[in-house]
């Protein structure tokens, strides 16, 4: 899928199309294609969509298909910085996969902004929060001893 298509089509107005086309991604990320044209664009177009749409279904599902890419494919090279300074901007519903994204980079930047969710008044959002900066956490432990 290009990128400007994904565009396209999430800045769109069908729903239905929306969830259609975040399935698919989601489907190819599953997949054991690791050879992806564009995903590093792929990743910032979503992110870039994800906090535009006002719909909370498509807007999660948008967080949810990154979360799936961040499960399944390497993001080493995808700088995440745009989710981690507007968490705070992220719906209750989205953070489970923004918090979790931004512990499978292992980038120790974002522990500041892990944190600030360990008081959360949801007893899952910290959770989360806590899931991912062990991930951080324990991946430095493990690869500096």
């Amino acid at each position: 899928m290009k990128v400007e298509e994904l565009r396209a089509i999430l800045s769109g107005s069908d729903i239905e199309g929306k969830i259609e086309v975040l399935s698919y991604l989601r489907d190819v990320f599953e997949s054991y294609n690791n050879s992806m044209d564009d995903f590093r664009e792929l990743i910032i177009a979503l992110l870039d969509c994800g906090f535009k749409e006002d719909k909370l279904d498509v807007k999660e599902e948008i967080f949810n298909t990154i979360l799936t890419a961040a499960t399944y494919k390497n993001i080493d090279g995808i700088n995440f910085d745009i989710l981690a300074y507007n968490l705070d901007s992220l719906p209750e519903e989205c953070l489970h996969s923004a918090l979790t994204i931004l512990g499978f980079t292992f980038k120790k930047d974002y522990l500041c902004y892990l944190t600030k969710y360990l008081d959360h008044e949801n007893r899952s959002v910290r959770a989360d929060a806590i899931n991912a900066i062990n991930e951080i956490e324990g991946y430095w432990a493990k690869n500096n001893s």
